[in-house]
C-alpha cells in the first residue's frame, strides 16, 4: 500500500520532487520505491523522458485501479477502528413473527451489553425467508424455529419456550 501511495502522489504530480515534498520524504527513497514497484509489476509506469514525466499505459490503468484500492484501504480502517471503538454498524436481523416481546427485550438487552455500539435492524419474517436471507446474505443474524434445513448456516445455542392457550 506504501508503494501504491507514492506511485498515486507522482502520478498525481507527474513530478518526482513535487511528489517527495507532498509525502514527507526524500526524493531519492521515493524513486526507489517507483522503481521497485514496477519491478514487481514488470511494467514501466512512468515515461522520463525529454524532462518530463508521463504516465505509460500501465501507470493510467494501475491508477484508476490504485485510487479504488486505496479508498477501500481508508474504508477497512475507518470499520476496523470503529469496530474497535464498539461502533460496529448495523446488525440486520431476524425474527419470526409470533417472537413474544419479553424474548425480543431479553436479546436485545445482551446485544446491548455486548456490543453497545451496534445498532440492530429488526426483520418479522417467517423462519424460511430468514433462510434464504441468511443464505444470500441479505440477514446477518435470525431467529428461526426448528426443524429447518440449514445445512450451509450456522446454528447457536436452542431455546425452548412453552406455550400455552388461552380459550
Amino acid at each position: 500500500m506504501r508503494h501504491l501511495r507514492i506511485f498515486v502522489a507522482v502520478a498525481d504530480e507527474l513530478h518526482f520532487s513535487r511528489a517527495a515534498d507532498r509525502l514527507g520524504m526524500a526524493q531519492p527513497p521515493l524513486s526507489q520505491a517507483v522503481r521497485r514497484l514496477e519491478k514487481d509489476l514488470g511494467a514501466a509506469l512512468f515515461d522520463r523522458s525529454h524532462r518530463q514525466v508521463r504516465l505509460t499505459a500501465a501507470g493510467m490503468v494501475l491508477l484508476d485501479e490504485a485510487h479504488e484500492l486505496l479508498a477501500r484501504e481508508q474504508r477497512l480502517r475507518t470499520l476496523a477502528r470503529r469496530a474497535g471503538d464498539g461502533g460496529l454498524g448495523t446488525l440486520r436481523a431476524g425474527v419470526p413473527p409470533d417472537t413474544t416481546v419479553s424474548t425480543l427485550s431479553a436479546l436485545l438487552s445482551a446485544c446491548a451489553r455486548h456490543s453497545p455500539g451496534l445498532s440492530v435492524d429488526l426483520q418479522e419474517i417467517t423462519s424460511e425467508e430468514q433462510l434464504r436471507l441468511l443464505a444470500s446474505g441479505g440477514l446477518d443474524v435470525g431467529l428461526v424455529h426448528q426443524p429447518v434445513d440449514a445445512t450451509e448456516l450456522s446454528l447457536g445455542p436452542e431455546v425452548c419456550a412453552e406455550l400455552g392457550v388461552v380459550l
